[in-house]
């Protein structure tokens, strides 16, 4: 009797219409649910990308700051990286392994 009386609900005509109205939205809408896990996850990715880049950008800042301040900061930067000298010196550059 049990098993009558809901199946005879579960056929109403209003509640046939909302679950269709539900797996409309759910799956052939335009933002369905695999579109809208897309694009929590590239906004996900989006956002580590942003954090990945203030750090660099902070650490270019700080780099920048002791280049443009500190007169031994630029010679030592232009000495690592650009290989220059004093008049007076000579530098030797050893290969690496690598």
């Amino acid at each position: 009797m049990n098993f009558r009386r809901i199946v005879s609900k579960l056929t109403n005509r209003y509640v046939i219409a909302t679950v269709v109205f539900v797996l409309v939205i759910l799956f052939f809408d335009q933002f369905n649910i695999r579109k809208q896990i897309n694009l929590h996850r590239e906004l996900k990715e989006q956002e580590e990308e942003i954090e990945h880049l203030q750090s660099h950008i902070a650490l270019y800042k700080d780099s920048l700051q002791m280049v443009t301040e500190d007169p031994e900061g630029m010679e030592q930067i232009a000495r690592e990286k650009y290989y220059m000298k004093r008049d007076n010196e000579v530098v030797y550059k050893i290969a690496d392994e690598e």
